[in-house]
């Protein structure tokens, strides 16, 4: 039985960054892995790192659609979540049209929802909070964006939550070669009907020791925090910013009605 025509479609994560590699290549990750799990006649990695769910769909898909694929493996939303112009009604548009026209050209489409971001939660509780409430706004507009479609999701949160610390590359922001792996499991899983495995998931390696682990954060994680101090910190502030406007809003707005004559 031939395999399926496979392209990966998304951001960072379809490109495989967390899978023992730290640039991205393609060539690595989940949903490289799935591909080859299921005996894939073709695979082509359309991701790139900082992709948002507009790029998917208006630089991604046509390549996409020049390949002819029988089965699409897409993440999205991350990069969306840490912009400060984030929509969800923008995401959940963008996507479902992604869906839609890979659906009509006769292709199978599996997604992934977000596990909220671990590096986060080293942070202060309001930007812990504040980028979890994202994520769970990213969630729900991957939620409904899928719902008239016949695209699966791969609950990314309870998979990778099932691991523990294990699930997190050491940047805490991509998954693990192990949870890179737990997603390319599900992924073939969920296509199965169709396409059965031809061949295991590898294991993961051994986590990296301290030392390695020291000179990751000397080689990669200091000058990406440097290079990420001019734009990725600089949203987060004001993801924070928002966040607790629209909260304090909402409670004035509350108080607001439990004091009009006849409210409540």
């Amino acid at each position: 039985m031939t395999g399926p025509r496979v392209v990966a479609l998304g951001d960072s994560i379809t490109l495989g960054v967390g899978d023992g590699v730290q640039d991205a290549r393609g060539d690595v990750g989940w949903a490289a892995l799935a591909a080859r799990a299921l005996g894939a006649a073709s695979f082509l990695n359309l991701a790139r790192n900082g992709a948002r769910a507009r790029d998917l769909r208006d630089r991604q898909l046509p390549a996409a659609l020049a390949a002819m694929p029988d089965l699409a493996l897409i993440t999205v939303g991350g990069n969306d979540a840490l912009r400060g112009d984030f929509s969800p009604v923008e995401l959940e548009t963008a996507l479902g049209q992604v869906i839609d026209v890979l659906e009509d050209a006769g292709c199978r489409v599996v997604t992934v929802s977000l596990d909220r971001i671990g590096l986060f939660d080293l942070a202060p509780k309001a930007v812990a909070e504040a980028m979890a409430a994202r994520i769970g706004a990213v969630n729900g507009a991957i939620a409904r964006a899928v719902a008239p479609t016949d695209a699966v999701v791969i609950d990314g949160a309870t998979l990778l939550a099932s691991l523990g610390r294990r699930a997190w590359h050491v940047d805490r922001i991509h998954p693990s070669p192990a949870g890179h792996r737990a997603l390319a499991r599900a992924g073939a899983r969920a296509v199965e009907g169709e396409w059965p495995a031809v061949e295991g998931i590898p294991a993961a390696p051994a986590p990296p020791g301290a030392l390695a682990v020291v000179a990751w954060l000397v080689v990669n994680g200091l000058p990406w925090a440097v290079k990420r101090s001019r734009d990725l910190l600089p949203q987060v502030t004001l993801v924070v910013a928002r966040e607790l406007r629209h909260e304090r809003r909402a409670r004035r707005e509350g108080r607001t009605r439990r004091t009009l004559p006849g409210a409540g």
